[in-house]
């Protein structure tokens, strides 16, 4: 059209098609982005919460560079909307402060998380690291972020110790209630059983409200010990993810 400048003219398409297009640019925008950090007493079996606390601040890293970011704990704490490096410190203080916190599951801390939000602000990504465990309707709260005008992206985390638990006569803790309760080789079995159907269930549901669900298995507890191979693993695994990506 008139007025086009040369040096956007696709040269290539032109010698495939003999007619002049030029190219067009749109300028990147800065996405607010929500980081949402499970902080409830599930995340203490195996070495889900050291796992959960490395993912945060890696992706807080990469985040606060380029966008505000805002990091909110299930249990109701949050952040200042945050950017930059001098801001980094606090944020990786305020995840690492994020300890067993009873009575908050993630389902409904998440719902509560978006219904604190005013309603269409704009556009914006929550990130919400957690295992997920509670028996609650995880539709609701997606539903809430979704009427938010957010995206979501789920990293479901769970430990070796959820999907195989050791073989034997065992006792089930619940670590939210402390309910205890005997358990036997049929029981542990069932319960394998019931943990998958439980994670298919909850990637369907995510799937289904748009969003996007990743499934990360938190090293051995073991490992929490060694914080250098923790970030190196969940670096690695956040990239496998696509969650961070190399330029």
């Amino acid at each position: 059209q008139p007025g086009d400048e040369l040096r956007y003219v696709d040269w290539r398409v032109y010698a495939r098609t003999g007619r002049l297009y030029t190219r067009l640019y749109q300028a990147e925008k800065a996405v607010r982005l929500h980081l949402v950090v499970d902080d409830s007493a599930s995340m203490a079996v195996g070495a889900k919460r050291a796992y959960a606390r490395v993912l945060a601040q890696l992706i807080s890293y990469v985040a606060q560079r380029d966008a505000p970011t805002q990091v909110h704990r299930v249990s109701g704490a949050s952040t200042r909307p945050l950017q930059g490096r001098a801001a980094m410190r606090a944020t990786w203080s305020f995840i690492d402060e994020s300890t067993g916190a009873r009575g908050h599951g993630p389902v409904s801390g998440l719902k509560t998380f978006a219904l604190s939000l005013p309603p269409r602000q704009g556009s914006g990504l929550a990130l919400v690291v957690s295992d997920l465990f509670e028996d609650a309707p995880l539709r609701p709260a997606l539903s809430a972020i979704k009427a938010r005008g957010l995206d979501a992206a789920f990293l479901q985390v769970v430990a070796a110790e959820d999907l195989d638990p050791p073989r034997g006569e065992l006792e089930v803790v619940d670590v939210e209630t402390e309910e205890r309760r005997p358990a036997g080789p049929d029981e542990v079995e069932a319960y394998r059983r019931e943990v998958r159907r439980f994670l298919e269930r909850t990637r369907e549901t995510v799937l289904r409200a748009g969003f996007r669900h990743l499934l990360l298995v938190a090293p051995p507890a073991a490992a929490a010990a060694d914080h250098a191979a923790l970030e190196r693993q969940a670096f690695a695994d956040l990239l496998r993810a696509g969650v961070l990506v190399r330029r």
